[in-house]
């Protein structure tokens, strides 16, 4: 009973992360979480060890066992590139959840060459981005264990999603990767690659061909995969080796990315996901920025939602007045032009306006001035 009674105790007490010892170094611990309720409540903090730094996580289930496990990529003495050199030690952790998901078990510890930034569960296997190799593993007694690997890609990778039998990569400088898994020869053939180079910080899968990318620089661009590499992929070296036949063309044949949407958001983009705020809504993209900001790119569901926003924003980028001092349209193009997207921040504008300068708008739309702020407000209920 009293074994119980210090068992309650503890679990009741407030259980905070590690501090670090020394400026300069990394405190890091991994915390389970209960999200239902009132409020988000601890349920167990495991502490890492010294100065080592958890970077990604993510559920996988392997075939080998039938639970869902928590992968967890981490790196011990890891400096910001720049600083100076370091050789940090990386591992990726294996963790179980037990009595009833109220604490994590470790079960064993990988250690790999380059600390690991992406994770993600695919086809009942591990995919981790180990520096600039995407490795697939799997589940072992004493460590995972490597089943293939893809080592081509020219950057560190920076985000990882899957679906099917494609894997999504973002590297940290040249964008935008569609890397496929070839079940019968067990290798990874690189599908198409983006045309331009991008920092990417955040991706989000929109459909199985198309994927939504923001970058360090405050862009957002909506990439869409060719429809004649649909079906394949590139040809590619089975061995992943810098060696080539001497009649071998040095030009990249792989196929390249459409752009489909650019705009400039003017900030960071650090994250971003697909969702409907409210039940029965329309879906969004919703995106967070560096400074805090909380913002949505909502499609249109038909031609004349798209004409009218056009006309609108036409007519207010004369009539609004000039926030940044420049052109809107120059500003959300300020590195690659806009594309597809339309200004929500300029389009709500419009009811900042004088009386004078609403009607002569609506006049040009041929609508009533009220008609149009009924639009406005249709279209954020929609998504708020």
């Amino acid at each position: 009973e009293e074994e119980e009674d210090e068992e309650v105790q503890s679990r009741a007490t407030t259980v905070r992360g590690p501090v670090p010892l020394t400026p300069g170094t990394w405190g890091g611990c991994i915390r389970l979480l209960d999200p239902s309720g009132s409020g988000c409540t601890s349920l167990d903090v495991v502490e890492l060890e010294k100065n080592e730094a958890a970077l990604c996580c993510c559920s996988v289930r392997f075939h080998s066992r039938g639970e869902s496990l928590l992968a967890v990529g981490t790196a011990t003495g890891l400096i910001p590139r720049g600083a100076k050199k370091s050789q940090p030690v990386a591992h990726i952790i294996l963790y179980r959840v037990i009595l009833n998901g109220d604490r994590l078990q470790m079960l064993h510890r990988t250690k790999v060459e380059a600390p690991v930034l992406a994770l993600a569960h695919f086809q009942g296997r591990l995919l981790a981005g180990v520096g600039g190799t995407l490795r697939l593993y799997e589940m072992g007694k004493k460590q995972l264990l490597r089943k293939c690997e893809y080592r081509s890609l020219p950057s560190v990778i920076k985000t990882l999603q899957t679906a099917g039998d494609r894997a999504y990569i973002g590297d940290m400088l040249h964008g935008m990767h569609f890397i496929r898994y070839d079940t019968v020869q067990d290798r990874f053939v690189s599908q198409a690659n983006d045309k331009t180079s991008r920092c990417v910080t955040c991706q989000e899968l929109i459909d199985l061909n198309t994927v939504a990318v923001g970058d360090k620089f405050g862009n957002i661009s909506i990439l869409r995969l060719p429809r004649a590499s649909d079906s394949g992929g590139a040809p590619a070296n089975p061995t992943n080796s810098a060696t080539r036949a001497l009649w071998e063309s040095r030009q990249d044949t792989t196929p390249k990315l459409e752009l489909i949407c650019n705009y400039y958001v003017g900030e960071i983009v650090t994250g971003m996901t697909r969702a409907a705020l409210v039940a029965g809504g329309a879906e969004a993209l919703i995106y967070v920025t560096i400074t805090g900001r909380i913002n949505a790119l909502l499609p249109f569901g038909s031609r004349e939602d798209t004409e009218f926003y056009q006309q609108l924003e036409l007519n207010l980028r004369m009539e609004a007045e000039r926030v940044t001092g420049r052109d809107p349209c120059s500003y959300r193009s300020y590195y690659a032009p806009i594309r597809h997207i339309m200004d929500g921040d300029l389009c709500d504008a419009y009811a900042l306006l004088s009386a004078d300068q609403q009607a002569k708008i609506a006049e040009k739309l041929d609508r009533s001035v009220g008609e149009i702020m009924k639009k406005l407000e249709d279209t954020r209920n929609g998504l708020l």
